[in-house]
């Protein structure tokens, strides 16, 4: 149903998957190598959002393609810092007024109000990025093109046809990592990284399915997600 969200699909769609819990593992090992695990995992999730978005019955690929993976990962990743370099140095100029806490010159009260105006600006593009992110990963995941997911016009405009959706899917993002990160905290030694794992999972079948219902309700042909490199 293109028109309709399913928000509790996407915290229980995994354990309906065949094999579930091996590609899971798997996913979760993975994901502790440093750096190159962190992208292989953004891969394969991104991998979720298009099969969401294609409307696949099987929705977690098996783990055959790591090649494939890493290249979805690193678009991602590229994706996500270039719509995070606003926030990063909005971020980088709040430490301007610390700095110059001990100078006897107007630069202190300078300082503190550019800081304050930085950090007032950095609230109000985290709450875009928020909104905008999802529909960005969508149009990554749909095209496989990271030129497609850096318009920011069109990315904006699917955003601005479902604008409460993408708030709910960025608030239930939050949910789902506090959430789940908390019960993880539960099991010793490796229960962090399985409810981290989890929650991406999670987020990354609202983005397939917000991404989805945006596009159909644009009437955009985007919808329809590139063919996969391997499945």
């Amino acid at each position: 149903m293109e028109n309709t969200m399913e928000y509790g699909k996407a915290f229980t769609y995994p354990t309906q998957e065949t094999d579930w819990v091996k590609k899971f593992l798997i996913g979760a090992a993975i994901s502790l190598v440093p750096v190159l695990g962190s992208i292989v995992f953004a891969g394969y999730t991104l991998d979720v959002t298009r099969r969401v978005i294609a409307g696949d019955s099987q929705l977690m690929p098996e783990w055959s393609d790591f090649g494939d993976f890493v290249k979805k990962g690193f678009s991602a990743l590229v994706v996500g810092l270039v719509y995070a370099l606003p926030a990063i140095i909005f971020a980088s100029c709040l430490s301007v007024g610390p700095l110059a806490a001990g100078q006897d010159d107007p630069m202190p009260l300078i300082a503190t109000i550019v800081s304050s105006c930085c950090g007032c600006l950095l609230a109000l593009y985290s709450i875009f990025l928020g909104l905008l992110l999802p529909a960005a990963f969508g149009r990554l995941a749909a095209t496989g093109e990271i030129g497609a997911a850096l318009r920011v016009s069109e990315v904006f405009a699917l955003v601005r046809t479902k604008p409460a959706v993408f708030l709910i899917v960025w608030l239930l993002s939050g949910v789902a990592i506090f959430a789940l990160l908390s019960i993880g905290s539960i099991i010793p030694y490796c229960g962090n990284i399985l409810g981290a794992s989890y929650a991406l999972l999670v987020i990354a079948h609202l983005q397939g399915q917000a991404y989805r219902v945006a596009s159909a309700e644009s009437g955009g042909a985007s919808a329809s997600p590139a063919a996969p490199a391997g499945v």
